[in-house]
């Protein structure tokens, strides 16, 4: 057999390793043409992803950033008013300072603006408008371990005064559910006298016992034994 029918009968038996080259030549080609038949289509979509980026970019370090600064340095001049009962001063501001609600306008989006909701809907509730606090203080969403128990707290209180109990239990056992030393019993002494008012005996010792076990260093808590034993007597 001569040496060029060897190599013949060689590529026969072990295949042509060319054709193999030419099959991932040929899907090469068919990505090549599809991308130069939608390369608009992936350009667009590859400047939309980056201009996302960039204007999440742009808008987190450059608009929200100062914004932010601003609405702090607002919202510790209002917090001094607060701080000396001027409720009313605190949410309308005046020519020297701007008060809560022109700082929620302004500065809604930032952390700071949060907090103003806060605080608004704490002065409202000093003032005795019951109803815009509760709708200040809802707007506040944060998780914060003393604010928080004291906004949800804050709404059982005046829903309490608007009379409805359900809604005041309800929001005081969120507040009584934080683990604050400072915050906790306060709500807790108030669910269960709530809950005695009520008519609900059960929930109401519940209240009071926890506030002994837990908190019975704290000085809400000097006069729980008396609650607990009208809790027993009530059941």
């Amino acid at each position: 057999m001569s040496e060029q029918q060897q190599k013949e009968t060689q590529l026969e038996e072990v295949g042509n390793p060319l054709e193999g080259l030419d099959n991932v030549q040929n899907e090469l080609n068919r990505s090549a043409e599809f991308v130069e038949n939608n390369i608009k289509t992936l350009s667009l979509a590859v400047l939309a992803l980056v201009a996302v980026v960039l204007g999440i970019f742009l808008y987190k370090y450059k608009v929200l950033a100062p914004k932010e600064v601003e609405a702090a340095n607002n919202l510790y001049k209002v917090q001094n008013l607060f701080a000396r009962d001027s409720f009313q001063l605190a949410l309308d501001g005046d020519e020297n300072m701007m008060g809560l609600l022109n700082i929620i306008d302004n500065y809604g989006s930032t952390d700071a603006g949060e907090v103003a909701n806060a605080y608004a809907g704490l002065c409202y509730k000093n003032l005795g408008k019951y109803e815009e606090a509760v709708k200040f203080l809802k707007k506040f969403d944060k998780d914060d371990k003393m604010l928080t128990p004291t906004v949800k707290g804050a709404i059982g209180d005046c829903y309490l005064e608007m009379g409805d109990e359900a809604k005041a239990i309800d929001f005081y056992k969120k507040a009584a559910s934080a683990d604050n030393e400072f915050v906790t019993p306060i709500y807790l002494h108030r669910l269960g006298e709530t809950c005695l008012k009520a008519g609900k005996a059960s929930d109401a010792l519940k209240a009071f016992e926890e506030l002994k076990s837990k908190y019975a260093s704290s000085s809400i808590a000097y006069d729980v034994d008396k609650f607990i034993e009208l809790a027993k007597a009530a059941k």
